[in-house]
């Protein structure tokens, strides 16, 4: 048996902490104020628990979610044809990655962004190139530059994160769709995981050409990342390929019934991302006044630079504190950390004091 058949890039880098790190430390998962993650501090509501706790998960799920898709439908004005539900963002990545990229074809990833896109066009063979945000533009996204870029590369799919992924720099979805119509033969890949969040949430209804498809996740505003939510919007033909590439049950009963009850969550939503945007605008000041220059940011967290990123990370953590090291995007020497509550923020702010002396 050849082993070599089955070598991988090894393990893509996410927030949170990893139990052998943790251990090897001798720090308790328990005492961690996790940073790293950007994962609503405020949630999740209490209906979206009680639908959790009273799934009917001696049943088998609807096969094709019908239920949430039609809330879905609803919501977004979009039909329930268009509609395709999974378990998270990463899962509904990969799942359509396979089928656009199926037969290798040509990919660009406007970069920095989320690791699982790249991943999964490179586990299928295809091609990825990138466009990359400079750190000296402060990560702008420059969408006349991404159009220069893709139509000289020649690429199939345009995956790009708005906001984006991980400074939360605002995107705006008018421009995609304008870069969408230029390029009819080209599907745009546009990741809205913190959409929901962000100042940017009245764009959710901007209408989109047909050529994009957007994928949008329920764990974040809704804190229930254990879970597994999320669905993409896709033309019909394409939505229906999606359906027909995975298997059967591929969302739980018990994600299911959350999904129904976050759908009905407006109001939670809308003041969650109230808080969250004072609380990202009180992050920056505390960063600022210590000296440091954070990138203004228009979702639930912030990167700024740090002479040693890592170092730093591995110091916050002797405090109980983890943040990201941006290195896994390609940010060697930035830091992420996202927006949380006051409490919290007094001792982040407090650590990060001590340490920057």
């Amino acid at each position: 048996m050849d082993s070599a058949r089955w070598r991988t890039a090894g393990p893509r880098v996410h927030g949170g902490a990893l139990a052998g790190e943790l251990a090897a430390l001798g720090v308790d998962p328990r005492e961690v104020l996790d940073f790293s993650v950007n994962v609503n501090p405020y949630g999740p509501c209490p209906a979206v628990v009680e639908a959790i706790r009273t799934a009917p998960v001696h049943l088998y799920p609807d096969p094709a979610a019908t239920s949430v898709r039609e809330a879905v439908a609803a919501r977004t004005g979009v039909s329930v044809e268009r509609i395709v539900f999974g378990s998270g963002a990463a899962d509904l990545l990969w799942t359509i990655v396979r089928v656009l990229l199926a037969n290798g074809g040509r990919a660009m990833v406007v970069e920095p962004a989320f690791s699982e896109f790249r991943a999964a066009a490179e586990a299928t063979g295809a091609s990825v190139c990138a466009w990359r945000a400079s750190p000296e533009q402060r990560l702008a996204v420059d969408l006349a530059a991404v159009a220069c870029a893709a139509q000289r590369a020649g690429v199939d799919v345009i995956y790009l994160c708005a906001p984006t992924t991980p400074a939360g720099v605002a995107v705006p979805l008018a421009g995609v769709a304008e870069l969408a119509r230029r390029f009819p033969e080209m599907v745009v890949l546009l990741d809205e995981s913190f959409l929901s969040l962000s100042d940017q949430s009245a764009e959710a209804g901007l209408p989109m050409p047909l050529n994009v498809v957007r994928v949008r996740s329920m764990t974040k505003e809704h804190a229930i990342p254990g879970l597994r939510a999320g669905y993409l919007l896709a033309p019909p033909a394409l939505a229906r390929a999606v359906e027909a590439s995975r298997p059967a049950w591929s969302s739980s009963s018990v994600a299911q019934a959350a999904a129904m009850a976050a759908l009905a969550a407006d109001e939670f939503v809308a003041s969650s991302r109230e808080r969250l945007r004072q609380d990202r605008e009180a992050v920056a000041g505390d960063l600022t006044a210590l000296g440091l220059t954070p990138i203004p940011s228009v979702a639930p967290y912030i990167v700024f630079p740090a002479v040693d990123a890592a170092g730093l990370r591995s110091k916050l953590l002797t405090h109980r504190i983890l943040v990201r090291d941006c290195a896994s995007f390609g940010l060697p020497g930035f830091v992420r950390v996202a927006a949380r509550p006051a409490p919290e923020r007094v001792r982040l702010t407090a650590a990060l004091e001590k340490e920057l002396r």
